[in-house]
Order: C-alpha cells, then sequence, then structure tokens
C-alpha cells in the first residue's frame, strides 16, 4: 500500500479527462431519460409537483449523476485501498436491516429517513464487487489453490445470505451471477467452476426442498404458469403478457396499453416497467431500448478487455455482469422467459439506491479509463 501511494505522489494527481468515455455516460442518459418518460406515463402522467414518483427519479438522477462524477475524479486504487472497510460496512449495515430496517409485502430490505428510502442490497452489489476483485487480484496465481476459491465463494456468500434472509431471491441470484463471472476472468482453475456446475445440480435439489421458503417456490412455479393462480400472483404475468402482445409495431403512445391505462397492469413502475413501455413504444421501442443497453455493455466490457491491472479488469467486468444480469432477469420476467424475482431493470425502474449505486458503478469504470491511462499500468 505504502509503494501505492508513493507512486501516486511522485507521478501527480492531475486526471486525464480526456480519456472519458462519452459514449458510456450518453448510454447512460438515455436510459434514464427513457425510465422518466415510462414512470410519469405508467404513474398516469400526473401534474410534475414532487410527490411524482417522475420528480422524485429525476431528483435521484441529479444526485447520482454527481455522485457519478465524484467516482470517476476518485483514483480507483484509493478505492481498491479501502475495499475491506466497505466490505465489512456492508455486513454491518445488510445485518442492521434485519433488525431495524423498514417491513412491506413481507421483506425487510430498508432504511427509512424521512422522505428518502434506502435499500442496502442495491449498495452491497458494488461494494461486493469491488471486495472480491481486491481479494482475487491480490492472490494473483494463487488463485490457482483451492483454498482461495474456496474463500472468493465465502466473500460473496455471506452478504448473499444476508440478503437471501431479507428475504431477497432476486438480489442473491445478483451476487451469486456477479462471483461466477468474476471467477471466470481471474486467474483460477476451470476445474473448480466445472465442479461447481456439477455441485449445482445436489445444490439445486436441497435449496428447493430445505432452503427456500414456501412463497419462493410458489411464486417460481407460478412464473411459469400463472394460470395456476390467474386471479393472485399469476395475474400481473398475465396482463404483462396481454400489454406486450398488443403493444404492435409503434405501441399505444404515452399513455400506454388498455392493462395500464385500466390499472390491470401493476407493479408497473418496478418489476413490470418493461411490459408498460413496450405498451407505450412497441416492438420498435423495445429494440431500440436493447440495442442502448447492448451499446451500454459493449462500452463496459471494453474497459474490462482493456484494463490494465487485474483489479481494474475484474471491477469492469463484474460491474458488466451485474446490469446484463438484472436486465436480462427483468425484461426475461416480463417475457415469461425467467421467474418473477422483483429485480429491477437497470437505470429505468423507479428506486433511488438503484440508480445511485448504478451511477457510482459507471463512475468507478471512468476512473479505470481516466487514471490507469494517465499512469500507463501494465497488465499484472
Amino acid at each position: 500500500m505504502g509503494t501505492l501511494i508513493t507512486s501516486l505522489h511522485a507521478r501527480g494527481r492531475t486526471t486525464n479527462w480526456g480519456a472519458f468515455d462519452i459514449y458510456l455516460v450518453v448510454t447512460t442518459l438515455v436510459l434514464i431519460g427513457f425510465g422518466l418518460v415510462t414512470i410519469w406515463s405508467a404513474d398516469g402522467a400526473q401534474p410534475l409537483t414532487l410527490g411524482n414518483p417522475a420528480v422524485r427519479q429525476f431528483i435521484y438522477a441529479v444526485i447520482g449523476l454527481a455522485m457519478m462524477m465524484g467516482a470517476a475524479a476518485l483514483d480507483y486504487r484509493y478505492v481498491k485501498t479501502f475495499s475491506w472497510v466497505l466490505y465489512l460496512g456492508t455486513l454491518v449495515i445488510l445485518a442492521a436491516v434485519l433488525v431495524v430496517g423498514t417491513t412491506s409485502g413481507g421483506a425487510t430490505r430498508w432504511f427509512q429517513f424521512g422522505p428518502v428510502t434506502v435499500q442496502p442490497s442495491e449498495i452491497a452489489k458494488l461494494t461486493v464487487i469491488i471486495s472480491l476483485a481486491s481479494f482475487v487480484a491480490d492472490r494473483g496465481d494463487e488463485m490457482r489453490r483451492l483454498h482461495n476459491f474456496i474463500l472468493s465463494g465465502i466473500l460473496v456468500g455471506i452478504p448473499a445470505g444476508l440478503v437471501y434472509l431479507q428475504p431477497d431471491l432476486g438480489t442473491t441470484g445478483v451476487f451469486a451471477f456477479a462471483w461466477l463471472v468474476m471467477m471466470l476472468v481471474s486467474r483460477t482453475r476451470l476445474l473448480y467452476l466445472f465442479g461447481v456446475l456439477l455441485a449445482a445440480i445436489p445444490g439445486a435439489w436441497v435449496t428447493w426442498n430445505y432452503i427456500m421458503h414456501d412463497y419462493m417456490r410458489e411464486r417460481l412455479l407460478i412464473s411459469y404458469h400463472p394460470e395456476r393462480d390467474p386471479l393472485g400472483d399469476g395475474y400481473n404475468i398475465l396482463q404483462a403478457r396481454v400489454a406486450i402482445g398488443s403493444s404492435g409495431a409503434i405501441g399505444h403512445g404515452l399513455q400506454g396499453s388498455m392493462q395500464s391505462q385500466l390499472d390491470l397492469l401493476r407493479v408497473r413502475l418496478t418489476d413490470f416497467i418493461f411490459a408498460h413501455a413496450m405498451g407505450m413504444f412497441g416492438f420498435i421501442g423495445a429494440l431500440a431500448l436493447l440495442l442502448t443497453f447492448a451499446i451500454l455493455l459493449w462500452r463496459m466490457m471494453q474497459i474490462g478487455i482493456n484494463a490494465r491491472d487485474s483489479f481494474s479488469q475484474l471491477t469492469a467486468f463484474g460491474i458488466t455482469g451485474i446490469v446484463f444480469f438484472q436486465m436480462f432477469v427483468n425484461i426475461g420476467m416480463n417475457v415469461g422467459l425467467m421467474p418473477v424475482t422483483g429485480i429491477p431493470l437497470p437505470f429505468v425502474s423507479v428506486g433511488g439506491s438503484s440508480l445511485w449505486t448504478l451511477l457510482a458503478a459507471v463512475g468507478l469504470l471512468q476512473s479505470i479509463l481516466i487514471h490507469q491511462q494517465r499512469l500507463g499500468f501494465q497488465r499484472e
């Protein structure tokens, strides 16, 4: 650590903003703008007062953009230096929310600070990626040893377990996917990953029969067969399919589909915002949204591919992984390919914690570009 800080002082702290990825920012802003319009429409196109969710989301976006620029200006290696502080802090807030958090819909996932609700599991997505990237980068070729591979799983498994207890199966899956992506990028043996895949078969059986809550099993079954409970948990899934199927090429305009207009499509600000968006903009709008996500993910991946040290490479691929996973699962559950797990659509669904975390992650990616190019780091 001392060598790192000495090197940073010796070479100066002037950031090279010329390396700033403007395409990454533009696609991020397009997604946020798309989300604001969709949220405003989904809430019934009400007047833009402070109580309007679109206005609140705009305020969250402004704060988040400031966080993004702050993260971009901060040298990412300083973040690595404090990764274990971030990790321990994450465990504390995830444990605390189980004790003193706000409960809604049978889940205890939030802290309430006046009009602002904070969801620690969203913040944990980024801090766990940073901590895991630091752990793996520090070990280098030692990741080929089985005990380090197991330790990496434990490092992610502890916060994932705390999130599962909230209960939040969807976010638990985000942690698992991020770990898998980062292990594929690391220097661990593929044999270990193959072993995990083999163990996943009996593990899934044990999880289904002894670990998952009854409501989780029922929700998964209904996700693929909503006709099991057409007036209960399957109702919104069926309405989402109708909204998407009736959207046509260009949709029904800002008012959305009849399912939205008649308030038949519920939870359309978060879980089913894609179905409402398709009702607004149709198949062409959905293609445009997917293209924007594709550009965003491409720019994120390029940062990982061109990274000059292990920590930045692992961090970039970890962030890319969680954005892709959340996008895929959210859209998948809207069209009936994935189970309904409550995962938001990145940058689009309403929610301050999710948006702040994602924008901070984009800022961290920009920091990797700005600072590693300026200091000319070589791959470890």
